[in-house]
């Protein structure tokens, strides 16, 4: 695990959802997985990518207008437990299935989160403030949500990027190529983009604000 946590004593496992953004599946980091170490969820047309990668989940939640009847009778079969909510609704079938699942699991990944439609993918980005355990990850990058003090190990060397969701007050990065040392970032400033981690672990500290962390692999 690249980030720093303290893990509860009840959490034995880590935890899958599939969104229904992009997935390319003849890339190696989704065959790679391995999915038995993960209890796997998904939301609607996210069963889609489950069921193309051979995988079974614990439940698909959703209005279920976009899973394929092919996916859908097939983990029915299986006996896969399915919630259907209605279309009209206050909530995306993600954020239904984020509210359920991770306050069971202290590490959640979610494939399938970008790509797609824009309005989708910047509402995806949001949530990382509500779901903090979260991350979005793909075959070139993950994307995470900047605790205001966290650590970040074994990633030396890769380029990361640090987004202002609004302004970030006293900005500290210690072990990176570019360090800061409490530095004020207007929500319109690029300077965080592309820095390079130096060190196997280093520290990110920032006093208020909202920021999102992107780590190209």
């Amino acid at each position: 695990m690249w980030q720093k946590i303290k893990r509860s004593k009840s959490v034995k496992k880590k935890a899958i959802i599939f969104l229904s953004g992009r997935v390319n599946l003849k890339a190696d980091y989704y065959k790679n997985i391995k999915y038995s170490e993960y209890d796997i969820y998904c939301a609607d047309g996210g069963a889609n990518h489950a069921y193309n990668l051979g995988v079974i989940p614990k439940l698909i939640l959703g209005d279920l207008d976009s899973i394929t009847e092919e996916a859908r009778s097939h983990y029915k079969n299986l006996g896969v437990k399915f919630e259907k909510f209605p279309g009209s609704k206050n909530f995306t079938d993600g954020e239904l299935i984020l509210d359920k699942v991770t306050v069971k699991y202290k590490n959640v990944i979610i494939l399938g989160g970008s790509g797609g439609r824009t309005d989708h993918f910047l509402t995806n980005l949001n949530l990382l403030e509500k779901y903090q355990n979260i991350t979005y990850e793909d075959e070139n990058e993950v994307i995470f949500w900047v605790k205001k003090d966290m650590e970040i190990c074994g990633q030396r060397g890769k380029t990361i990027s640090f987004i202002p969701l609004t302004p970030i007050d006293s900005l500290t990065l210690e072990g990176f190529i570019y360090p800061l040392d409490r530095a004020d970032i207007p929500r319109s400033s690029s300077l965080c983009m592309s820095n390079i981690i130096d060190k196997e672990n280093v520290r990110i500290k920032y006093d208020n604000g909202s920021v999102i962390g992107i780590i190209q692999k």
